[in-house]
């Protein structure tokens, strides 16, 4: 049958772009821009709040062996000692790739309300400072590889550019949005000794997650035997080569190149569990100007990294318990696939975790992402 359209997946004309124009960069979205979006919970357009007032930065120092520091509002945090911020505010995810100390008060702003309405303007909501990455080494890449469900924004002809900041969205409209995720990754140069940590510019930073309920976008034929089911095991159906081109819905996925200072940043959803694999991000970095590779995966000449990440299992359990329709698949018969799929441990995963807090219904995660600009890694290359 006919699929209905989320309701809350992202439209912004104001920085629509032809599809090679934006990936070649000829005109690029700025990784802190404000964007004309909408949650979908109003019809008409809602105004965005105003931009929090700026003041002194904290001093938030560096965490040890990159653990990052617990506590920590990224709006009122204090001044960390020693990678530790502390402050009163929302929690906080031990031990992420980033080292990073807390925000000073009004260091960052401290942010304005969301729209509500179908074109309220956006502000993103303050993030941490950035700090180096304690292993001088490039990402490790990740056991599970691409994985099947990688799209090129090239591959598609028809498709909508997935050359966007906004990329909210849901596979079942009747179901709740979920939670809203904040994504800022951090492009650096990792190949030179000392960690020099030089931003690279002009990354194409790919990212796919699931949405709320566990489901990819652009997989599989609602009502045959290739739609997904997100509470049983996966076992390779929906496959790589059941790419939907039909409805072309393009949720919880995008492209952005980074910018001058190696930053990306995405409005996504907190991905939900789906059987057979722990809570996860993909990211895919490829040269600017690249091509598609159809169904096949990405190495080579035009590619840099492929890895995948997760979120500390408390994290992930808190934003899962907060609010439906996660909650819904955390309890019955399946909480104990549920137990299993958010403690990211499986035996050869990345072991990189986003630094992230879940604070006023909204996760904001940053991740630094090293990378050798002359190499292209894949598992298990460069695998941990």
């Amino acid at each position: 049958m006919k699929k209905k359209k989320s309701s809350d997946q992202a439209s912004t004309p104001e920085t629509s772009l032809s599809r090679r124009d934006a990936i070649l960069g000829i005109s690029m979205i700025p990784a802190f821009a404000t964007i004309a979006c909408g949650d979908g919970t109003g019809p008409g357009g809602g105004s965005g709040g105003a931009p929090g007032s700026g003041g002194s930065t904290g001093t938030g120092g560096v965490g040890s062996g990159g653990t990052l520091g617990s506590g920590g509002s990224l709006a009122t945090g204090g001044q960390g000692t020693g990678g530790v911020a502390t402050s009163s505010g929302g929690s906080v995810s031990t031990g992420g790739v980033v080292a990073t100390g807390g925000a000073g008060s009004g260091g960052a702003g401290t942010g304005g309300s969301l729209g509500t309405g179908g074109a309220g303007n956006f502000t993103f909501a303050p993030i941490g400072e950035w700090e180096e990455v304690p292993v001088c080494m490039p990402s490790y890449s990740d056991g599970a590889g691409q994985g099947p469900f990688m799209i090129h924004e090239m591959e598609v002809s028809a498709d909508e550019s997935l050359y966007r900041q906004d990329i909210r969205g849901r596979y079942n409209t009747d179901a709740e949005p979920g939670v809203e995720l904040q994504l800022h990754l951090r492009i650096l140069d990792g190949s030179e000794d000392g960690c020099s940590t030089v931003p690279v510019k002009d990354v194409e930073v790919y990212v796919w997650n699931t949405d709320a309920q566990g489901f990819y976008s652009g997989f599989g034929t609602r009502g045959t035997n290739t739609e997904q089911n997100p509470d049983s095991m996966y076992a390779g159906v929906p496959s790589k080569d059941d790419l939907d081109t039909v409805d072309n819905d393009r949720f919880c996925r995008g492209v952005q190149l980074s910018d001058e200072t190696g930053i990306v940043s995405f409005r996504t959803i907190f991905p939900g569990w789906y059987n057979g694999r722990d809570v996860h991000i993909h990211v895919l970095l490829l040269h600017k100007g690249s091509t598609s590779k159809g169904r096949s995966d990405y190495s080579g000449s035009e590619h840099y990294l492929t890895t995948q990440f997760y979120f500390d299992p408390e994290l992930t359990d808190a934003v899962h318990k907060s609010a439906q329709p996660y909650l819904r698949r955390t309890e019955g018969a399946l909480a104990s696939v549920y137990t299993g799929a958010i403690a990211a441990d499986e035996g050869t995963n990345s072991g990189i975790h986003a630094a992230a807090t879940f604070e006023g219904g909204i996760v904001v995660a940053q991740l630094n992402v090293l990378l050798n600009p002359t190499q292209s890694l894949t598992y298990p290359a460069n695998g941990k």
